[in-house]
């Protein structure tokens, strides 16, 4: 019997053990390793935690408070690589993962999506009285639009 069939079905923590933790040492497949960073950025309300591939691109993130510190679960956000790293997995394996639709179409949905969002935070913050709530917001607001413009800035740039 191989090794990959020794391994086969077992969760990669398991193979990690098996390989004598030495994942780049082995064969450990079907898994497959992406190899990334984790990145801890200061917010307002917390710290950003974000994965990154080797290439920088978001593969998952969320919000990290001192509340959260005694829970085992958070939601959290999952981004397009990721995605697309999983749906191929999904395809693989023959299991059901989202159907690829047509570029263009997706494209001008997702930038819909975008408008929305932007339209909805304007919106909580075009008020009549401002009050420290509304203040707060806009700080977040600003920080969160800043970033993720300078995000698409630097992605567009290169199309």
């Amino acid at each position: 019997m191989s090794k990959q069939t020794e391994l086969f079905g077992k969760t990669f923590d398991q193979q990690i053990k098996a390989t004598g933790g030495k994942p780049s040492a082995k064969d450990i497949l079907p898994n497959v390793l992406v190899r990334g960073e984790l990145v801890l950025e200061p917010v307002s309300n917390g710290i950003r935690v974000t994965a990154r591939d080797e290439n920088h691109r978001m593969l998952w993130g969320f919000i990290a408070s001192q509340g959260m510190l005694t829970q085992a679960h958070c939601p959290v956000a999952i981004y397009d690589k990721l995605q697309e790293l999983v749906s191929t997995e999904l395809k693989k394996h023959g299991l059901p993962s989202q159907d690829e639709q047509d570029p263009v179409l997706s494209a001008k949905v997702a930038l819909d999506d975008l408008e929305r969002t932007v339209r909805e935070l304007r919106e909580s913050i075009t008020v009549k009285k401002e009050s420290e709530a509304t203040r707060e917001r806009a700080i977040n607001i600003r920080r969160l639009a800043r970033d993720a413009n300078r995000t698409i800035k630097l992605e567009a740039d290169s199309l």
